[in-house]
């Protein structure tokens, strides 16, 4: 079962979530990978510590030929991304602009494009202890979120069929790379915050999902008495799976690097039950 951690925005406490719902699966004996794929600031190893095995992750870039070329602009008319700048006897490559979508080269009548390659990021991996983790971290001033996450994808799909739970951790927001992580996964856990801020930020989730036919159960984080939440749960039948109280002992545990959830097991134990009811 591959079960995608959301949220509208940053702090709700979806990677707290998610590394403590990977720890207590691991702890009823369920073999677990947990996938940071909030690459941009991928924090779930502060938590676990693991050592990790990492490889660079490459996007595609056009190369010139330049013997080949004509300067007829083709390649550059026709890139939508605007990574290309041509006129006679001149070709030059924007590469933080480059979404490697190989147009270029495709459109190219002359052979004057190859294919190249750049560094986006690197994938860390350990498959020793369990749950095991895997992250990508995006190189510093890098734009390419999406196709990191799709890779680190990729190398799952290699390794999924060893484990019983993947839980990724999806980064914040509701644009392109939360797309990306949701669209093949067969549960999606939005962790919402019961704040009027936070309550604005599900909303826009909440339309994502929809928007994309995509079912989901909430876990409430931070609840204090749901006034607005609640309500918009009743009215559009959202499954509430969990609603973990407002305590200044969990961030407290949080800032230091702890598993600020392990008096919550029967919270997670229940989160558990309700999805795999929901699955049969």
């Amino acid at each position: 079962m591959k079960v995608a951690v959301i949220s509208g925005k940053g702090g709700t406490g979806k990677t707290t979530f998610a590394i403590n719902f990977s720890k207590f699966l691991s702890k009823i004996g369920k073999k677990v990978l947990l996938a940071d794929l909030d690459v941009e600031e991928p924090n779930g190893n502060l938590f676990f510590n693991y050592p990790l095995k990492y490889s660079e992750s490459y996007t595609y870039i056009p190369k010139l030929i330049k013997e080949n070329c004509a300067y007829c602009r083709e390649c550059a008319e026709k890139c939508m991304f605007k990574a290309l700048a041509v006129s006679k006897g001149f070709w030059m490559l924007f590469p933080e602009l480059c979404h490697g979508c190989r147009a270029c080269e495709y459109v190219c009548k002359f052979e004057a494009i190859a294919e190249d390659k750049r560094c986006i990021g690197k994938i860390g991996i350990n498959e020793v202890n369990n749950p095991s983790f895997i992250e990508g971290r995006l190189n510093v001033g890098e734009v390419l979120t999406t196709s990191l996450i799709k890779d680190v994808k990729k190398k799952i799909k290699r390794i999924e069929e060893k484990y019983e739970v993947v839980v990724m951790d999806a980064p914040p927001g509701t644009s392109c790379p939360v797309i990306e992580v949701v669209k093949d996964v067969d549960k999606v856990i939005v962790v919402a915050e019961d704040s009027p801020f936070g309550f604005y930020d599900f909303t826009l989730i909440h339309d994502l999902l929809s928007e994309l036919n995509k079912d989901y159960h909430l876990v409430i984080n931070k609840f204090k008495d749901g006034k607005e939440i609640i309500p918009f749960c009743d009215k559009e039948s959202i499954n509430v799976l969990a609603k973990i109280p407002l305590e200044k002992n969990i961030a407290y545990k949080y800032s230091k690097g702890e598993f600020a959830l392990d008096e919550y097991d029967e919270v997670f134990r229940d989160v558990y039950n309700k999805l795999i009811e929901v699955e049969n």
